[in-house]
Formats: structure tokens, sequence, C-alpha cells
């Protein structure tokens, strides 16, 4: 018992409280290589950061149909969410090495055999990316323009992590592990102080 206590005060010694996108990351990929039942899974994540936190409403239509809004927003909440993933990227349409507007994920975590990738619009294409895209066959090439998109496989059963990190304090965060989009449900409670 007290070797797993050991364990997560360890991790927990390593999240950064305050920084960028890329901190808020570092700290979703560390709780959840740590903690979640996911992590032994699959080899291969895809990561989603949000700055802005919207609780999602729904609006009735004429017809009897429902339409999605954004609702309720969080201004102290960002968020980070983990899935896997192996849908492959073309290519082509990848933008070229250094681009900062490529298509293609441009920042990665490999660690023990297992790949997180996500975007950062900030940080160019590498050909690091690349090739760690290449070496786990997510990368196709578009073949001389006969393939000009690629369908991306959805499973709406698949479970992800969702994190809400304290705007302007990483290490305070709460997560649900769910199939249900982010911002589709009631999100938990961050007690999170205001900062500006």
């Amino acid at each position: 018992m007290s070797i797993g206590f050991e364990s997560c005060i360890a991790y927990k010694n390593e999240l950064v409280i305050s920084g960028n996108s890329n901190d808020a990351i570092h700290n979703a990929i560390l709780d959840f290589s740590n903690t979640s039942k996911l992590y032994s899974r699959d080899s291969v994540f895809s990561i989603w950061f949000s700055e802005k936190y919207y609780r999602m409403g729904f609006n009735n239509l004429a017809d009897g149909s429902e339409e999605a809004v954004r609702g309720t927003f969080f201004p102290d909440i960002v968020t980070v969410s983990i899935i896997a993933s192996y849908n492959r990227h073309l290519l082509t349409v990848a933008g070229e090495i250094g681009s900062k507007t490529s298509m293609l994920p441009t920042r990665f975590v490999e660690q023990n055999g297992k790949l997180f990738y996500w975007w950062d619009k900030d940080y160019p294409l590498t050909k690091e990316m690349l090739k760690v895209l290449k070496k786990y066959n997510l990368l196709v090439d578009e073949e001389g323009g006969a393939i000009r998109a690629l369908d991306f496989k959805t499973n709406d059963a698949q479970k992800g992590v969702d994190y809400y990190f304290c705007r302007y304090d990483f290490s305070k965060y709460k997560k649900i592990t769910t199939s249900i989009g982010i911002g589709y449900y009631e999100p938990p409670l961050v007690k999170c102080t205001s900062q500006k």
C-alpha cells in the first residue's frame, strides 16, 4: 500500500504549476500514465488542448430537433483531452518542415513504447515529428494525388480522459473518464483562484 502512495507522490511532485498549453499537457500525460487504466490498453494517444472551456447548451428548433450552442463559459478553466487514436495523417497536406501551418500534429512525447501527439500552432513541423508518425504507422503518402482525404475512424463508445485545469495553477485539476465529448456533460467542480 505504501508503494502506491509513494509512487503517487513522486509523479505529483513533477506537476508544473503554471506555464503554457504544453505545460498543462505535460501534467495531463503525467497523471494519465500514472493513474488511468486506459494507458495500458493502447500505445498511441491523441491530445486536444482548449484555452477556452464552454459547457454546451441546446436550442430547440421549430422542427422539434435540437441545435448545440455555446453555453456557460468557465474563464478559470483550460482543458486537455486524451484519447487513443490510430488515425493516419495525409503527408501531402502536411506542409513543409519548419511550417507552422501544418495539418499534421507538431508536438509529441514518446515514453515506454507509447506515443502522445498534439497540435501546437506556435511550433513548426519537424523531421522528428514526421519520423515518429512513420514509426507508429500514422502517416500516409498521397500517392501522386490519388488520395485526397483519409477516412477517420470514430468510435462513440470509446473512452478518453478529460482534464479540467485551473488556468493559473495547473497542479489543481479534476478529470473525467468518459465516452461523451468534452463540453457535453456537466463538468467537475474545480476550485480555482482567479488571477489576471
